[in-house]
């Protein structure tokens, strides 16, 4: 009798064991982690395409085949879209990657990898999507992560279409609060990036990031958009293989 409770006891114990092991397997097996800023923050067009980077690792010790799947797509209007990204941006009506059908990702135990969500802004607004990766052979393993973007209206002038090289010029006013102007030339038709990074290098805001031509431009930017604090940020400009930095302080 004595011998039988033992047992009955060793079994409860083992079953609380495996229990506790299979939630925790099923809990930590997958992680899914955001690149960059929580929140992308934009400038609106209709021409731009804005990527925000995540990575998702198998943290278990098989290998397994996964999926990703969009569960939330808030979008503040019907202009606007977002994408899944692997390897290639799959249709925006795409809610499932790889599509059933498709070979699903395969991670060996420890391996990680990654990828993005594109979006098409044209407007300003704010969107929210949420995205789960997935153990295909076992769905409860899994992981969600959320992307957000702001998007608020460009402030770009195109000042002459004359320019004989390429130039970022000091912000005026600076220092400055909330506004200041940036003006800066390009010689050729480029792809053109202006972004703004903190004192850590962060980027906090993405002014431009399409093709423009050549020209003089003048750029308002405005940090109450990006919700900016008192500080030193650094605005980059790049276009073809020209690339230039300065400085300016926001104080509030």
């Amino acid at each position: 009798m004595l011998k039988n409770k033992s047992i009955f006891k060793m079994k409860i114990i083992f079953t609380i064991l495996f229990t506790i092991f299979v939630f925790s397997t099923s809990y930590s097996q997958l992680t899914f982690h955001k690149i960059g800023q929580d929140t992308l923050q934009v400038q609106a067009s209709t021409v731009n395409q804005y990527n925000s980077y995540a990575y998702f690792k198998n943290n278990g010790s098989t290998t397994i085949n996964v999926r990703m799947e969009r569960i939330i797509d808030q979008l503040p209007n019907a202009q606007w879209s977002s994408s899944i990204c692997y390897g290639f941006c799959y249709a925006s009506f795409v809610n499932v990657v790889p599509p059933q059908g498709d070979p699903a990702i395969t991670l060996a135990p420890g391996q990680q990898d990654t990828m993005d969500v594109t979006m098409v802004c044209p407007t300003s607004g704010f969107a929210h999507i949420r995205m789960r990766v997935y153990n295909e052979a076992n769905p409860s393993q899994n992981a969600e992560l959320s992307f957000y973007v702001a998007a608020t209206q460009t402030s770009i002038t195109n000042i002459s279409s004359l320019a004989d090289n390429y130039s970022l010029s000091q912000n005026y006013p600076n220092p400055f609060n909330p506004e200041t102007k940036i003006n800066f030339s390009i010689k050729e038709n480029q792809f053109t990036t202006l972004k703004v990074y903190d004192a850590l290098g962060n980027e906090v805001a993405n002014l431009i990031n399409n093709n423009l031509a050549r020209g003089q431009y003048s750029f308002e930017f405005n940090a109450a958009r990006f919700n900016l604090s008192s500080g030193v940020f650094y605005y980059k400009l790049t276009s073809g293989d020209f690339t230039e930095v300065k400085k300016m302080m926001l104080i509030k």
